[in-house]
């Protein structure tokens, strides 16, 4: 990926996919409950982690902006 950084506005429409995925999930086809269970667990794990990266780095961004 070389020196080429995510941006917020990049990590929130990967939480918005994550989201979009857990809205179909029971469309994905003949799986077993315990996958699909799996697969809302971990969706919601990452989704959740992502909006809170989201937000500390709109707070380091907006702390960096007021020092100057």
């Amino acid at each position: 990926m070389g020196d080429q950084k995510l941006s917020v506005e990049d990590i929130e429409y990967v939480a918005d996919m994550l989201r979009a995925i857990a809205w179909v999930k029971d469309e994905l086809g003949p799986v077993s409950n315990e996958a699909i269970n799996d697969l809302e667990d971990s969706l919601g794990s990452a989704e959740s982690a992502l909006r809170r990266i989201a937000a500390e780095m709109e707070l380091t961004v907006a702390a960096g902006g007021q020092s100057n």
